[in-house]
C-alpha cells in the first residue's frame, strides 16, 4: 500500500539516541497540526512510540511515497521510491512542492565521505550559516538554504530520589522494587539515583546506580527526597544527612524517627513494612513537604579528653624513607615511580607511616618544618612637626 501524506519526513535509521532523532520529534511535534508522517527503514521502538505521539510512522519496505514535500537526510536513496511529480526536474518555478535534504553532519571537519547530493533535491537545507558555506564549497550546489532546527524547551516536572545504602534485604531492597514499581504504574516521571557497592539488580531505566563515594551529601541536596526502606536502623545517618538539609525522606516506622521529630507529611511520608500505604505514598509523592529540621546535639565534649591535637605539627614532617620490601610493579601514587629496594626519597609524615605500616619502606630521617612566622615590619615612631617660632614683625 503506498504511503500517501502532504510532508513526509524521511530517517533511515531511527536511532535510540542522537540528535537527528531529536530534530525529527521536534519538527513533528511543533508541526502536527499538518498533515505530517515519518519514514523509516529501522527504528527503536521508544523512538516510534515517542513520534506517535504526534503523526503517523511508517516502516518503508518498498512502498511508493505520495507527497507534496518530502525532507530527506543522508540517504538519498529513497528519493527512487517518491512520486516524480516533486522532483526537481519536473517542477515549474513558484512550485512549493519538492524534495529537500537536510545537511547535519559537518562533513567539511569529520571523516563522513563525501557529502550526499542528487540532482532530484529542490533544495539543500543547511542547519547553519557555517554548514551552508561550507556545503556549497565542497559540493558546487548553490540550491542550499539556512533554517534552523526547530527546538522546544520543556519543563515537565520529575521526581529527584536518591538512597545511599548496602541493597541487602535488611536494607530494604525488596521495599525498594515495589516503591519503583508503583511509581512507573502510575506514570509518575523520575530519576532515582542508588549509590551503592552492590551490582545493579533492578534494571529499571529510571534507576541509576552510582559507585560509592564519600561525598554523597552534596548529591543529596539537590534531591526531592532520600529514599531509606530499611527493616531496622538505630539511628541512620543517610536519613539524618537528608533531614539536616531540609531534605524529605521516604522511610519505614523505625522506632526511633517520632525521637527525633519525623512526622508523615511534614518532613517524611513513611511506608509501612508490608508496604500497605503504598498507594498513600503515590498519591501524595507530590506534595514535597517544607520544612525546618532541627539538628540534634552530641555529648562528646562531655566525653573526649582535653589536649591540644599535634596534627600540625605532624603535617609538617618531613621523612626520609627507605624501600625494603617495595611490591614488583607497582607504582608509588605520590611520586609516580617504580621503586626498588634500597631507593631513598622524602615524603610527608601520613605517607611515611603508611607504606611503614604495608612494610614497603623503613624510616631513614625526620625532620619537622617549622611553618614560616609571618614578617612583621617594625612599627615606626609618629614624630611630631617641630613649632615655628613665631616672627616679631614690631620690632
Amino acid at each position: 500500500m503506498d504511503i500517501v501524506h502532504d510532508n513526509i519526513i524521511y530517517i533511515r535509521d531511527y536511532s535510540e539516541i542522537g540528535g537527528v532523532e531529536t530534530y525529527v520529534y521536534e519538527l513533528c511535534k511543533k508541526y502536527k497540526d499538518l498533515d505530517i508522517a515519518v519514514v523509516y527503514k529501522m527504528a527503536h521502538p521508544r523512538q516510534i512510540q515517542r513520534i506517535r505521539q504526534f503523526c503517523k510512522a511508517y516502516k518503508h519496505t518498498n512502498q511508493k511515497i505520495i507527497c507534496k514535500v518530502a525532507v530527506i537526510n543522508y540517504d538519498t536513496t529513497i528519493i527512487d521510491y517518491i512520486t516524480e511529480d516533486i522532483w526537481k526536474e519536473n517542477l515549474k518555478p513558484g512550485d512549493k512542492r519538492g524534495i529537500y535534504q537536510g545537511i547535519h553532519g559537518d562533513y567539511y571537519n569529520c571523516d563522513y565521505g563525501k557529502p550526499p547530493t542528487d540532482p532530484r533535491i529542490k533544495s539543500y537545507i543547511g542547519i547553519t550559516k557555517y554548514i551552508c558555506k561550507t556545503f556549497k564549497e565542497m559540493t558546487g550546489c548553490d540550491n542550499v538554504i539556512l533554517s534552523y532546527n526547530p527546538l522546544s524547551v520543556e519543563d515537565k516536572p520529575y521526581l529527584k530520589l536518591i538512597s545511599a545504602t548496602r541493597l541487602s534485604e535488611l536494607k530494604g531492597s525488596k521495599r525498594m522494587i515495589k516503591l519503583m514499581n508503583a511509581l512507573d504504574e502510575a506514570g509518575i516521571d523520575y530519576i532515582w539515583y542508588i549509590f551503592t557497592n552492590s551490582p545493579d539488580t533492578f534494571n529499571n531505566p529510571n534507576v541509576i546506580f552510582m559507585k560509592s563515594r564519600l561525598d554523597v551529601t552534596r548529591w543529596i541536596k539537590d534531591a526531592d527526597y532520600l529514599v531509606q526502606l530499611s527493616d531496622t536502623e538505630a539511628c541512620s545517618v543517610a536519613v539524618n544527612e537528608a533531614l539536616y538539609r531540609n531534605i524529605p525522606v521516604i522511610v519505614t516506622p523505625l522506632p526511633y524517627l517520632e525521637e527525633i521529630g519525623v512526622e508523615d507529611g511534614k518532613n517524611a511520608y513513611i511506608l509501612n513494612f508490608d508496604c500497605s500505604n503504598m498507594d498513600h505514598i503515590i498519591q501524595n509523592i507530590w506534595n514535597i513537604p517544607k520544612f525546618k529540621f532541627e539538628p540534634m546535639q552530641d555529648r562528646y565534649n562531655e566525653i573526649l579528653a582535653e589536649g591540644k591535637s599535634r596534627y600540625e605539627e605532624e603535617k609538617n614532617m618531613i621523612v626520609k624513607v627507605k624501600a625494603i620490601k617495595w611490591p614488583v610493579g607497582v607504582k608509588d601514587a605520590e611520586t609516580g615511580k617504580y621503586h626498588e629496594n634500597g631507593d631513598v626519597w622524602e615524603t610527608n609524615k601520613e605517607r611515611a607511616d603508611f607504606l611503614v605500616e604495608n612494610g614497603a619502606v623503613e624510616i631513614v630521617k625526620t625532620t619537622v618544618v617549622k611553618p614560616e612566622e609571618p614578617k612583621v615590619e617594625p612599627v615606626k615612631e609618629e614624630t611630631k612637626p617641630k613649632k615655628k617660632k613665631k616672627i616679631d614683625t614690631k620690632k
